[in-house]
């Protein structure tokens, strides 16, 4: 059996500023993966100078795309947005080669997908919170008027050994949620819905969720999904065998399902609380990551604040039902993942700066308090 690598993203934690860029210790750590044991052992890292905010893997051109998730491009003082760096995976060692890197387009760039053809990568952008101040006169007389960086998902055409090209299409999203902090719209996830040309993109600042269809070279709206007043929809994903889309939400207590089809109709068939209150007093509550298995019987949510896991049933018509809420024992629980065969699940922590491994039970539900692996600012990863 080819061995497993685990790439593991290493973030730099804190609000959104023009400090500079990291100095090292950053970048993606590479990492042999025992799927037996689930033992984690680090054996390389590469391009520590990326604030690396999420690893997205090309498995037909063995090909990894990092995000360095920042403001400021390395040539300026301040500004330029972030960048996307290509590297090719050697499956036998793992060792990452980078081919190439290309500014992003937007500030806090934060969440990547390919379409359908693997033809385009997709990159959406978090964007900051420091707003430009400008004047505008009108009848009344002069006005405020606060500017904030642009809200783009941007396209960028890849050649056949993955390598990225200049942008064909740049889709500004223009929306403000219900919240103070909600000035603007945030980008935070996109999700390729499969069998369509259809973009599920999540609007923490706008309140909603945004499908996009791809035509070609060019991205065109389709509908707005509104969300609850306040609740800042953060992270989306699929499911393996169903047309059916999950979406978290950051600032509230809820996992919603929808049914898609392929013009573009999207039904919700489920608006759920999905966990219990752990042990103790209990803090705010923010969900982060999500992973389905790829049976497509359970989901696996990340919750920040309780510092805590929740399993939920996945029903045949892929309906959520909670079935455990657990702690986890780490310090910003930001990504989850699944091992290759399934056996074991994975969490990422940016302030305990590690990387934790569960044995998952025949039920799909973790085992034991886990095997701990020290990894700088762990924040994202990828299997390859």
């Amino acid at each position: 059996m080819r061995p497993a690598f685990l790439y593991v993203g290493s973030r730099r934690k804190g609000p959104s500023s023009w400090s500079p860029p990291p100095a090292g210790g950053f970048g993606i750590g590479i990492h042999r993966f025992d799927c037996e044991t689930g033992t984690v052992t680090a054996v390389g890292r590469v391009a520590p100078e990326l604030s690396v905010g999420y690893l997205l893997h090309d498995a037909r051109r063995s090909v990894l795309y990092a995000l360095h998730e920042a403001m400021t491009l390395p040539d300026r003082k301040r500004g330029g947005g972030g960048m996307i760096a290509a590297f090719r995976v050697d499956p036998e060692t793992g060792a990452l080669t980078e081919i190439s890197r290309s500014p992003s387009f937007g500030t806090l760039p934060c969440h990547a997908t390919l379409d359908a053809e693997g033809r385009h990568l997709l990159v959406v952008h978090h964007t900051g919170h420091t707003p430009v101040t400008r004047t505008r006169k009108t009848a009344q007389g002069y006005e405020i008027v606060l500017e904030y960086d642009e809200a783009a998902t941007v396209m960028f055409p890849l050649d056949n050994a993955g390598r990225i090209q200049p942008p064909c299409h740049v889709r500004s999203h223009d929306g403000r949620g219900a919240l103070p902090d909600q000035t603007h719209s945030q980008l935070h996830c996109i999700r390729h819905l499969p069998g369509t040309e259809l973009f599920a993109v999540c609007d923490k600042g706008g309140d909603r969720v945004t499908l996009l269809r791809q035509a070609r070279e060019t991205l065109h709206p389709v509908r707005d999904i509104p969300a609850p007043p306040g609740s800042s929809p953060r992270s989306c994903l699929t499911h393996p065998r169903l047309p059916v889309l999950y979406a978290n939400f950051e600032t509230a207590p809820l996992l919603h399902a929808y049914r898609w089809s392929a013009d573009g109709e999207m039904q919700r068939i489920a608006a759920i609380a999905p966990w219990a209150p752990c042990a103790g007093p209990q803090p705010a509550l923010m969900p982060s990551d999500m992973a389905i298995s790829a049976d497509g019987s359970r989901l696996y949510l990340l919750l920040r604040g309780p510092e805590a896991l929740t399993t939920c049933l996945l029903h045949p018509d892929g309906r959520p039902e909670p079935i455990d809420t657990r702690p986890l024992h780490v310090e910003n629980p930001r990504a989850v993942a699944l091992s290759p065969d399934g056996a074991h699940l994975l969490v990422a922590a940016v302030v305990s700066q590690e990387v934790a491994v569960w044995p998952l039970n025949k039920d799909g539900l973790p085992v034991g308090e886990g095997r701990r692996q020290p990894c700088a600012h762990a924040g994202c990863m990828a299997f390859a």
